[in-house]
């Protein structure tokens, strides 16, 4: 089966499995998919009528405010305060950075800085 056929016969069961006629935006209304390999639990519509359109999406971590301890080489800590031997963490993986919000822009420079100090920490693990 193709990718065309298996989106046509996907768009053509959901009608049959939502589970409520009503919708409102602003609730979560029970209105879901039920037979479906990845079920929907609310705001489920049908696709019935155009213009249809289809944009890629691409998940990402922004601001984990958590993350992985690392050394000023950019080195992992483990739960007991040594570093981990060969492992690295830079950018978004870094915790202890940001607590309560953060100013535009310093996620790419926290990658920056983290990313070049894990840069220099590795080349120099494999060095010495």
């Amino acid at each position: 089966m193709n990718q065309k056929s298996s989106l046509i016969q996907t768009l053509k069961s959901v009608p049959r499995v939502l589970t409520s006629d009503t919708f409102d935006p602003t609730a979560l209304d029970g209105k879901g998919t039920k037979g479906l390999s990845l079920p929907k639990t609310h705001w489920a519509q049908r696709i019935d009528h155009g213009p249809f359109r289809a944009f890629p999406v691409t998940g990402g971590i922004t601001f984990t405010y958590g993350g992985l301890k690392v050394d000023e080489n950019g080195n992992v800590v483990s739960e007991k305060g040594y570093p981990i031997e060969g492992l690295f963490a830079s950018g978004e993986l870094v915790g202890g950075v940001f607590f309560a919000g953060y100013p535009g822009g310093s996620g790419l420079t926290s990658g920056a800085v983290f990313g070049r100090r894990a840069g220099y920490g590795a080349a120099l693990s494999l060095a010495g």
